[in-house]
Order: C-alpha cells, then structure tokens, then sequence
C-alpha cells in the first residue's frame, strides 16, 4: 500500500517527504526558519513593534488596522487627560493599557505567523 505526501502549502501530491511542490515551489519545513507558508515568525515579531504591522504582514488585516486603531485611540485619550487634573487617575492607566496593548501586538504577531505556516 503506498502513502500519499500532500504539500502543506497548497495541497498537491508530493513525490516524497523532502521533495519540493512542483505546484507552489514549496519547500519542507525542516531545513529552514520560514514556515511552509512563508511568513516568518521572527519578522511578524519585529515588525509587531509597530502595533498592528505584524499582523498586516501575516495577513491577518482587520486585527492589525482594530490593533492600529485602539492603540491611537487609547494613547490620545492618554496624552489628554495626561494634561488635565483627571490625568493622574485615568491618564496613567490609560498608558500602561497602551503598553499592554503594545506587547501583546508584538507577541499575538509571533503566534500568528505560527498559526499561518
């Protein structure tokens, strides 16, 4: 009984295991750091330290624009009450929910190019 390899990017029939995809010019996945749909984790993270660009570069386009704009929304909202009596109370929290926000874009950008390949 023979197996069958199917490509992990595009689905096709494989020669063998280590074979490249005649389809989609696939590579396997062991030999190299990009995953088999060719975002790179590591990149998705780096480029996540501009909250919502990871996403964009893994192709996940809503959550990186609703990631762009909550942001800006919560740092404005910040940056204003920083300059009113208000800011010590809602100001700060504001910002530290910025940062938060921040750090999950990048780490959230990391799990989603995982996720994609």
């Amino acid at each position: 009984m023979a197996s069958h390899v199917i490509c992990g990017a595009c689905g096709a029939l494989l020669d063998h295991p280590g074979a490249t995809c005649r389809t989609c010019g696939s590579r396997p996945a062991g030999g190299s750091r990009r995953r088999a749909g060719g975002k790179s984790p590591l990149l998705a993270a780096l480029l996540g330290i501009v909250p919502g660009l990871g996403h964009l570069y893994v192709g996940e386009r809503w959550k990186g624009l609703g990631i762009m704009a909550a942001l800006g929304a919560v740092e404005l909202v910040g940056l204003d009450l920083d300059l009113t009596v208000i800011g010590a109370a809602l100001g700060v929290p504001a910002e530290l929910g910025g940062l938060g926000l921040w750090v999950y874009s990048i780490v959230d950008a990391y799990h989603a190019a995982r996720r994609a390949g």
